[in-house]
């Protein structure tokens, strides 16, 4: 241990990790929202990535069930397969580090360098001690950036999934809308 570690540090002192740890933990939820939202798109089957059973953690095989429900739903031509590929496969290394940060142990707080560090919590290797990671604020708030870009990235590729609205659609729901609004208004004045 360095001199500059503290065990139990202050709150104030660690304040910005703990808001940046926060921020990575909603940025993974909403990628991973985004995720059951692509697999409802690619089925055209709402709540399909919802069922417990289709939630795949971000992995390789996971990856793999995601390209399979695109061939199976749009073909094996689909251009959105190589993208959504690397997407993910970016994504498991991000949930790899946002899994150590949860589920390892806050170890210590440098002073000096304002870096937490993190203890794995599992000994891979019995002859080796668990693994040991610092982080900066600024290095959990990147996580939470990056969790971020691969989710806008999902939803624009989501979005090409989906069926498009024809002109005829939007101008038949928008006389809808107006004459719903007619009555709505009428409704009020009588009341």
């Amino acid at each position: 241990m360095d001199r500059h570690d503290v065990g139990f540090p202050d709150g104030a002192e660690i304040a910005s990790h703990a808001v940046a740890f926060a921020r990575m933990m909603f940025a993974h939820a909403e990628f991973e929202r985004e995720v059951g939202s692509l697999q409802d798109a690619i089925t055209n089957i709402p709540g399909f990535g919802e069922q417990r059973d289709n939630q795949w953690s971000a992995s390789e095989s996971a990856t793999e069930k995601i390209i399979s429900l695109i061939v199976k739903y749009h073909g094996s031509d689909s251009p959105q397969i190589e993208q959504i590929k690397n997407l993910l496969t970016d994504a498991a290394r991000l949930c790899r580090q946002r899994g150590f940060l949860a589920h390892g142990t806050w170890w210590c707080f440098n002073r000096r360098t304002s870096t937490i560090e993190i203890r794995g919590g599992i000994r891979w290797e019995p002859d080796l001690p668990p693994e040991n990671r610092s982080y900066t604020a600024s290095d959990i708030e990147k996580l939470a950036d990056k969790f971020k870009d691969i989710e806008r990235e999902l939803y624009r590729i989501r979005r090409s999934f989906e069926p498009r609205v024809t002109e005829t659609e939007m101008r038949a729901a928008s006389c809808f809308l107006r004459r719903l609004e007619a009555r709505h208004i009428r409704w009020v004045e009588r009341r």
